[in-house]
């Protein structure tokens, strides 16, 4: 609100104080530094140059430039310099014709030589001075309320793009998570439980920590500690897990839901009901600096290729990465020397 009211108060003051200075540099300070005594209609015709220029300066960026130049009618444009310019010097002409003035000025100058021309340099010069000036403002006002438009389109894109994508993510993670309660009951009914109280302490911080574009890292980081012991009570004695996360993290924002598809995508994959398995979850914190490594085995037959993207909540997560830390982010995913997948983010949060 504050800046709303000095930015309606500042350029006009603006305005106000560039005419000043220019009219007493251009318009008054050479005639005063004479120190001769100059009639008067000499400073009523400077007064009424400057209505006259000001006027000009204001109908050429409000009127005429979003007509001509913005439109690309140039002709039209370059039609109205001419008359303008034309304008100007039967008016100079005229009013010096009528009051005599440059009679005037000759005698108050004590110049003998009467200069009686139909063209006024003075005037021809301050046109065309105040004309390009007032182009390149209309112009430069021009470019940049387009800039403004098209980054609060931009915007508007990106918090569509970024709800779209957790709405995606969301019924994505629950699709999988039921389906792995769901198996458990037929196991163990007090995991089972243990399993739903969890899902709805992680239910709550989906519907109350993720409608905003940051949350808190110890918040997250809660949510992925969740998820990974709900996923522990579903996996076998197969699958050796090896999680490290630390207790205490320097407080910062990260978008939510950030890190869960790295992890997730790790279960989905890397474990299998029969055969031995390993997950390895490392994350570690310096300063700003928070970094992320996930790696699995993978199972899949020896010909066939592991996508590097890693599928839909992958995709996702790496364009929220592309859109809210843009050069902020290092992430790579693939298969590494050992022959498991491997993801590894780090990411500036500050």
């Amino acid at each position: 609100m504050k800046d709303a009211r000095f930015k309606s108060y500042f350029y006009p003051i603006l305005h106000l104080l560039t005419w000043a200075l220019l009219s007493y540099l251009l318009l008054f300070y050479i005639p005063l530094s004479w120190h001769v005594k100059v009639p008067m209609v000499f400073w009523i015709w400077h007064c009424l140059a400057l209505v006259m220029l000001m006027a000009l300066f204001y109908i050429n960026a409000g009127i005429i430039v979003p007509k001509t130049i913005l439109k690309n009618r140039i002709t039209a444009f370059v039609l109205w310099l001419l008359v303008t310019t034309l304008l100007m010097q039967v008016i100079a002409y005229l009013y010096n014709a009528g009051t005599g003035m440059r009679r005037l000025m000759s005698e108050a100058l004590h110049d003998t030589v009467r200069r009686e021309h139909l063209f006024d340099s003075f005037i021809f010069t301050m046109t065309l001075i105040v004309l390009s000036i007032s182009t390149s403002w209309a112009m430069l006002k021009n470019w940049q309320r387009a800039a403004q438009h098209h980054q609060q389109l931009e915007q508007e894109k990106t918090e569509a793009e970024l709800a779209m994508l957790k709405n995606q993510i969301n019924p994505h993670f629950f699709f999988n998570t039921l389906n792995s309660i769901y198996s458990l009951t037929y196991v163990n009914v007090e995991d089972s439980r243990k399993a739903l109280h969890t899902l709805s302490r992680m239910m709550r911080y989906l519907l109350y920590s993720t409608d905003e574009e940051k949350t808190s890292l110890s918040k997250e980081v809660g949510f992925l500690k969740d998820y990974i012991s709900l996923m522990r009570l579903r996996a076998s004695d197969n699958l050796k897990l090896v999680v490290s996360i630390p207790e205490k993290l320097n407080e910062y924002e990260i978008a939510p839901m950030l890190m869960l598809p790295f992890v997730e995508n790790a279960f989905k994959h890397g474990v299998d009901a029969t055969a031995s398995s390993e997950i390895h979850i490392v994350l570690s914190q310096e300063n700003q600096h928070l970094e992320l490594d996930v790696e699995n085995y993978i199972f899949a037959q020896p010909e066939a290729k592991v996508k590097e993207d890693g599928g839909i909540g992958l995709l996702n997560t790496r364009r929220r990465l592309n859109l809210i830390y843009p050069d902020k982010y290092r992430l790579h995913t693939g298969v590494n020397n050992h022959g498991n997948y491997e993801v590894n983010l780090q990411l500036e949060l500050a």
